[in-house]
């Protein structure tokens, strides 16, 4: 946790008769999940300062500071210098890191302000290299203290009585491991949360189409004039489709297990997931992506997955074709340029953060200009017309 003078509103002293910031409450319970998940090998926590970049903490010594049970001289460290810092550890590559910090830059050198964009990149070098992911969650909490703006006119600091400002926690790792600690250990995100992902990708991640052994009149089985088939029992890759110009429909079904809680959401699922047929007709049924229910999870093809959506064939190539359902990977999504600003001295009601674009912009420009897809899976599909 970054800990400097524009962090310490976040953590009021706490009493028995003051309720915690949600800084507080948030991270209190971030921090003991990590230090008692089973998920978690080994836990190890570090207070960033200036000039002592890496000082590590025991679990309780940190659990105090954020209680606010903690006086000690605050001077922050630049931005760049903190992500350079905890990639530059022995083993970053095999670990995951969480930074929680305001991400205010306030630069010594005001002629670097100009630069942040780059900085961050240059920062963030062993990620592309390594091949890791990054995940960051953009938050709100009340702030009593003194705020540090980066941009320091009229004035430079500004003391704020149950003011709100943003926070930030990034999760840096390996992919797999990255999405499982975010599944599974840091605690639930309010639907308020601000979310973003980068370098998230599942290979081998679990589909199948749907087709046999289902009951009549399942919202399962194939629909339309064309008739679909299988090459294999209930689940298969392997469509056998005649007469397909009316139109058919057919199920697919998948384990997201592995995925972000949030990129398990129907609607994102519906806005996002790309059907691609060369030389045919095929996209995916409006509506129809949603999580399997307790019933159908029962079912023996079905078992295996968490979700189901619907492919619609409208027109096939002849011969054998080569259907790809997946999921691009987002970009910088619109909130990151809705809670940015050029002038951070005066806090209002919106979050805003200084250049905030231009940091994400910096994380996005360590990944491929076209990255992979956080997963596609593919099917063959033999036309019998």
């Amino acid at each position: 946790m970054e800990y400097s003078g524009g962090m310490k509103g976040f953590v009021p002293t706490a009493t028995a008769a003051t309720q915690p910031t949600e800084f507080q409450q948030r991270v209190g319970n971030l921090l003991t999940e990590t230090y008692s998940s089973p998920a978690v090998d080994k836990a190890r926590f570090y207070l960033l300062l200036k000039d002592t970049v890496r000082e590590p903490v025991k679990f309780q010594d940190l659990l105090r500071v954020v209680k606010g049970q903690q006086n000690r001289a605050a001077l922050g460290t630049e931005l760049p210098d903190i992500l350079a810092s905890i990639l530059g550890r022995p083993g970053a590559s095999q670990e995951v890191s969480v930074l929680i910090s305001d991400f205010v830059y306030g630069a010594d050198n005001k002629a670097n302000s100009s630069q942040l964009q780059n900085l961050i990149k240059v920062a963030l070098v062993p990620v592309r290299r390594q091949r890791l992911a990054v995940a960051v969650l953009g938050e709100v909490s009340r702030f009593e203290g003194t705020f540090h703006p980066a941009v320091t006119t009229p004035v430079t600091k500004r003391v704020l009585k149950r003011g709100k400002l943003p926070y930030y926690i990034w999760v840096v790792g390996p992919p797999a491991a990255v999405a499982r600690y975010v599944r599974t250990v840091l605690p639930a995100p309010a639907p308020s949360v601000q979310q973003a992902f980068f370098g998230l990708s599942f290979p081998a991640l679990p589909a199948a189409a749907v087709l046999t052994g289902l009951p009549a009149g399942s919202p399962l089985a194939p629909s339309g004039n064309a008739s679909i088939s299988f090459a294999g029992a209930t689940a298969s890759r392997m469509l056998d489709v005649e007469d397909a110009r009316q139109g058919g429909e057919f199920t697919v079904a998948l384990n997201l297990s592995q995925l972000p809680a949030a990129w398990q959401q129907p609607a994102f699922l519906g806005h996002n997931l790309r059907v691609q047929l060369p030389g045919g007709t095929a996209s995916l049924v409006p509506g129809s992506a949603r999580e399997l229910t307790a019933d159908e999870k029962n079912a023996a093809a079905l078992a295996p997955y968490t979700h189901r959506v619907r492919v619609r064939l409208d027109q096939l190539p002849p011969g054998r074709s080569t259907l790809t359902l997946s999921l691009p990977a987002p970009g910088v999504p619109a909130w990151v340029s809705q809670w940015s600003t050029e002038n951070d001295n005066l806090p209002g009601p919106v979050p805003h953060t200084y250049r905030l674009n231009e940091i994400l912009a910096g994380l996005r420009a360590t990944f491929p200009a076209e990255p992979e897809p956080v997963f596609a899976t593919t099917f063959t599909l033999a036309n019998q017309d």
